[in-house]
């Protein structure tokens, strides 16, 4: 049976074959082939689903999924399907290869989703993200390290196909098994792998280490993660570690974990050693590669707390951490001084923008913090679908109670669409087919928790195109009108609502939350230019002029128009910092599951030490609880000399051979990599602070 449909009767059966047998007969072929005879056969079947929806479910049980010669043809050559849908993949032997089976697995996956939810997907309602891994894996995950430190790795999660090795003893063995973690994690996974209190809980092995040693180590880090080119089709391990300046106050009386014991000595024994790793990080991070170009991953979580900006001995870090957004731009800030972010809870920033976070009243928070029988932090989300939200305005015309009666549907189909997938990776974590999230070591003759709780993994709902939504509805954009803005404000609280009841009826962990949008903002969009051509061409941003041409020839990734992601204005609204933060920072408080704030820098190159300012003033006075600073990079491929802006010609050797770096959503990567609606993104973005020795009187105002 499927989604609790019955199998066809055996009269059924023979009724559907015989009209098969005739229609062959009648096309006189010299000869049939398998392929044939099943494409006639879901014929037949689709013409019964008129009359009972039963056989459109045995027509999607029976099709056949493959990828035609013809496309076959265009995506070896490093072209056709998906081409630039991921700026983080090369075009290589192992990215051909899984864009061959990315497209297999999407048409199986949807053939086996109810064809409404697959009808929902495919007409743009919604977008069901990384669908070539829906029923295998969970979305991301973020480790608790002390499990590795106390049982040692096992890459394969079983010991069967890899060598077990004991927990590490030295400071570079641990460093190169959570390295191995990272890319062993991503196998089990569709999205980004994470470290949480990455400085913190290395911080026992540090003592008594040089700063030369610990410079070392640092390096290790960044080189091994940078140049383990193993993820998914050909990539870089998309990964994240979570930086401290200090020892936080629930961590300070924890026992430590490490040389495969626990405790007696504390986390906050180690203070000094955790704050000297965080510099020689933020260093490295400054430093660069050998052609002096950024790292860029992990992507480093800088936790912001009031006392890192009170007390004299944080102030190097604070300062790194801003000097190292004006170099690059590759600073992310996870803001926990907001009244309603839990500075004494743990939660993390994972992937672009997802906040994962455990419940600190519980008595399993307080078993986890000690380690007790291998208790331990594990933090992820199972699946992400986004909404499309301006969708919902095109259908209400105007009229509120039709909008939010679309969006309550609209967030019903998800959410089916969101437990089917916990249904799912519940099989295959039964089947034991998840084995390195799944794995439990034995230490002193017992097993120990899982690694990874992945029925426990937030199932989140995205979003997109809430500026586009509120103008078509309002008549204005978020920036344009205190309407507008409360109108939007409304949408999302709603949202969360909903949300809300969902896990209070289920008792999972729904999330609501920013969507990275790579490539779905484009994707529905397009949709809508083709479904809703009169209401989407006012509000579809970038340019359209020639769209249907565009996507005829060369596919989606060729169109250069978009939605505008998350709670966020249009990106070419020439308006000053401090308003943007005035509109942005007011959703944060209601995303459950995470949001960003992007400042996009001037082309000049900033000022380290105005911008250090900016940050405390932006962290002590504002709601926004993860945010970052773009800058956009221009890297010469003949002297390697990296410059800030986007520019022609290299200002060191003069050579116009030029790439062009800057953060696509939540992480950097070359711009010729980047599908047609983001470099149409990029072309409009308002940038601010250019040229500025200091930052501009409005932001002042944040005080």
């Amino acid at each position: 049976e499927l989604f609790n449909i019955p199998s066809i009767t055996e009269e059924e059966a023979r009724i559907i074959a015989g009209k098969v047998e005739q229609r062959i007969q009648q096309m006189q072929l010299p000869f049939v082939s398998a392929p044939l005879i099943r494409e006639i056969q879901n014929q037949v079947l689709l013409e019964k689903a008129k009359q009972d929806p039963r056989f459109a479910v045995y027509r999607n049980a029976l099709t056949r999924v493959g990828v035609p010669m013809w496309d076959f043809s265009h995506i070896i050559g490093g072209n056709g399907y998906e081409a630039q849908e991921n700026a983080n993949m090369q075009p290589n032997p192992e990215t051909i290869h899984k864009k061959v089976a990315d497209r297999l697995c999407k048409e199986a996956y949807l053939l086996m989703l109810p064809p409404e939810i697959a009808d929902a997907h495919l007409a743009g309602d919604i977008h069901i993200h990384d669908l070539e891994y829906f029923g295998t894996r969970p979305f991301c995950a973020d480790y608790d390290a002390r499990y590795f430190f106390k049982y040692g790795l096992m890459c394969d999660g079983l010991g069967e196909r890899t060598a077990v090795a004991k927990p590490a003893t030295y400071p570079t063995v641990a460093i190169l098994h959570l390295i191995k973690v990272l890319a062993a994690g991503q196998t089990n996974s569709a999205g980004g792998q994470g470290l949480f209190n990455f400085n913190i809980f290395l911080a026992p092995y540090l003592q008594g280490k040089s700063a030369r040693e610990i410079e070392q180590l640092a390096q290790t880090i960044l080189f091994e993660a940078n140049e383990t080119y193993v993820s998914r089709g050909g990539q870089l391990v998309f990964s994240s570690i979570q930086l401290e300046s200090g020892i936080p106050k629930i961590w300070r009386d924890a026992p430590v974990v490490y040389r495969g014991r626990v405790g007696p000595e504390t986390y906050g024994d180690f203070e000094d050693e955790a704050r000297t790793f965080m510099t020689a990080l933020l260093l490295t991070y400054l430093e660069g590669d050998a052609w002096g170009k950024m790292f860029s991953f992990p992507k480093p979580e800088i936790r912001l707390r009031r006392e890192y900006f009170a007390k004299s001995e944080h102030e190097e870090n604070m300062y790194l951490a801003a000097k190292l957004s004006a170099k690059f731009g590759s600073s992310y800030f996870d803001n926990v001084i907001p009244g309603y972010r839990d500075s004494e809870g743990q939660d993390c920033y994972q992937c672009c923008a997802f906040r994962l976070e455990e419940d600190i009243g519980s008595e399993e928070f307080q078993r986890k913090i000690m380690f007790e029988d291998g208790a331990h932090f594990s933090m992820g989300g199972l699946q992400v679908v986004t909404l499309n939200l301006p969708r919902l305005a095109y259908i209400a015309k105007g009229n509120d109670d039709f909008l939010f009666e679309a969006l309550r549907k609209q967030m019903a189909i998800a959410k089916r669409v969101l437990m089917i997938k916990r249904k799912f990776v519940k099989h295959q974590l039964e089947s034991g087919l998840l084995p390195f999230l799944n794995q439990q070591p034995r230490s002193n003759g017992h097993k120990a928790p899982p690694l990874f709780d992945v029925l426990s993994a937030s199932p989140i709902f995205g979003f997109v195109g809430i500026n586009e939504m509120v103008q078509y509805h309002t008549g204005s954009q978020l920036h344009e009108s205190q309407d507008a803005l409360r109108f939007g404000l409304r949408v999302i609280a709603e949202m969360e609502y909903i949300r809300k009841m969902y896990s209070e009826e289920s008792g999972l962990p729904f999330a609501v939350a920013r969507t990275p949008a790579e490539s779905c903002s484009t994707r529905l969009a397009i949709m809508d230019l083709l479904h809703y051509n009169g209401e989407a061409k006012s509000v579809v941003r970038g340019d359209i002029s020639n769209w249907r041409q565009q996507l005829e020839e060369a596919g989606r990734t060729a169109v250069p128009a978009y939605y505008t992601n998350g709670f966020m204005v249009n990106y070419d609204s020439e308006i000053s910092l401090a308003k943007k933060i005035a509109i942005e920072e007011k959703a944060f408080p209601l995303l459950s599951g995470g949001n960003i704030f992007h400042a996009f820098l001037g082309e000049a190159s900033p000022d380290a030490e105005s911008l250090a300012k900016l940050n405390q003033r932006i962290a002590m006075n504002t709601q926004l609880g993860y945010y970052s600073y773009t800058r956009d990079l221009s890297v010469c491929k003949l002297c390697h000399h990296t410059a800030g802006g986007l520019i022609e010609t290299c200002p060191n050797c003069g050579h116009s051979d030029i790439d062009w770096f800057s953060r696509i959503t939540g992480y950097y990567q070359n711009v010729s990599g980047w599908n047609a609606g983001k470099r149409e993104e990029l072309k409009r973005r308002y940038r601010v602070l250019t040229g500025a020795a200091s930052p501009p009187a409005d932001v002042y105002q944040l005080t």
